[in-house]
């Protein structure tokens, strides 16, 4: 399938840009092991950037802009939210270090209402690009590569994760036992990741995937997590709200499902790990220059000897 195919585009902005702005500042023991675990593939990469950027902090919580900024104290952070709202939110959570980051995000703050676009940032000017949990929701990843590859320097890095496609198998298998439609938008494979990301701009791509599994005793705090951690972004999902009978019954299917496994529900994510580097800029070959053989042989007759 088509990566930009998948995901409806106005569900997607509602929920990077607004929804999740209710979840930035609330810890997860997922999305936050997930942001400490992309934190460590830094670790085998020799990094010194000078300007470092997070692309829509609000999908992957504001533990990661804390943490950044923490490990690179001597350098300049940016951050990419399209709304003035999203901005604020990712604003007001940071404490100024100075009083010219102060100055900064008061003047950030009390911008006007227009949208920030994509192409908002010099190009070359990032060294690092960091995108958390929040590329598997973009209804455009493959113009989001594009943008990356534009704004990083020379052997910058960019660095992301994401859910990949067997994430939720036990609530898929679930829905389709009952007949229902998909409870998810489809997700990308990881080596599909890989080849977006080198037909895009980028190059040598390292790829890597793990399972984490969480377990629930209460049907609440499972559905809680749900609506935490994302949204079904689907262009064929229901085109309307559900009804409180088909909320009764979900609760009911998976009732049934925690007792059928022995009292505890669980939930499998498949969490994809990349990085790919923007390559240097290929030397420049000289023009090609035909010459005869004539030619050559009179420019070898006249031309002088030395001793």
């Amino acid at each position: 399938m088509n990566p930009n195919e998948r995901i409806d585009p106005v569900a997607s902005r509602l929920w990077l840009e607004v929804k999740s702005r209710a979840q930035f500042n609330k810890a997860h023991p997922l999305r936050d092991e997930v942001t400490s675990r992309l934190l460590e593939h830094l670790h085998a990469m020799i990094l010194d950037p000078k300007d470092w950027l997070v692309w829509r902090p609000l999908s992957g919580g504001c533990m990661s802009m804390r943490e950044l900024s923490l490990k690179f104290p001597k350098s300049k952070s940016h951050f990419w939210q399209e709304s003035p709202l999203a901005r604020k939110t990712v604003l007001e959570d940071q404490k100024p270090q100075s009083l010219l980051q102060w100055v900064q995000q008061f003047l950030a703050l009390h911008r006007g209402p227009g949208a920030m676009p994509m192409q908002a940032f010099t190009p070359n000017s990032m060294d690092l690009i960091w995108s958390n949990l929040g590329m598997h929701n973009e209804h455009d990843p493959i113009e989001v590569i594009k943008i990356w590859a534009s704004l990083l320097r020379p052997q910058g890095v960019a660095v992301f994760s994401c859910w990949g496609p067997d994430t939720l198998k036990e609530l898929r298998s679930m829905y389709a036992n009952l007949g229902w439609p998909v409870p998810m938008h489809p997700l990308v494979d990881m080596h599909d990741w890989g080849d977006l990301l080198v037909q895009n701009g980028l190059s040598d791509p390292v790829m890597d995937m793990e399972y984490v599994s969480l377990t629930y005793d209460k049907v609440e705090v499972l559905l809680s997590d749900l609506r935490l951690l994302g949204r079904n972004l689907s262009p064929v999902r229901m085109g309307s709200l559900r009804s409180k009978t088909w909320a009764n019954d979900l609760h009911h299917a998976l009732e049934q499902e925690r007792v059928k496994a022995g009292g505890r529900l669980k939930l499998s994510f498949e969490i994809i790990y990349g990085h790919a580097f923007k390559a240097k800029p290929k030397a420049l070959v000289a023009k090609e220059v035909q010459v005869s053989l004539n030619d050559m042989k009179l420019q070898l007759k006249n031309k002088p000897l030395r001793n």
